[in-house]
């Protein structure tokens, strides 16, 4: 509760009060960029489900803490070459490994693409 009692007033309240600004610029840009956030995350979030598993799992499983094309590379290669089943490795692991990278670069995908979005929205 707010320290005078009552209810907060809900953002619409505020909004048509003047409160939070009544450019249209304002509206414009904000809806833009929670529209771009939401596309984001739904995009996302698709990725894992097709992949089955989270953006940090295969951030995990390829030893990687920034998406870096050359290290999700590097990485990939060497824990596919050592989790071959020639060298006494696990097809599991090796498949795991596989599903990491691709989910890693869907990310990368998604987030190419909003950069492309972003240039390409004019004022923001």
């Amino acid at each position: 509760m707010p320290p005078g009692g009552g209810e907060l007033p809900t953002w619409e309240a505020l909004g048509s009060s003047g409160l939070l600004g009544t450019h249209p610029c304002v509206h414009t840009a904000s809806r833009a960029a929670a529209d771009a956030r939401g596309r984001a995350g739904h995009q996302s979030a698709a990725a894992s489900n097709l992949s089955g598993l989270s953006l940090q799992e295969a951030q995990q499983i390829l030893n990687v803490s920034k998406l870096s094309p050359e290290e999700i590379q590097k990485n990939y290669e060497h824990l596919f070459k050592v989790n071959d089943k020639s060298v006494g490795g696990s097809f599991y692991l090796q498949s795991k490994v596989v599903r990491a990278k691709e989910r890693l670069e869907e990310e990368l995908r998604i987030q190419a693409q909003e950069d492309r979005e972003r240039q390409q929205t004019p004022g923001t």
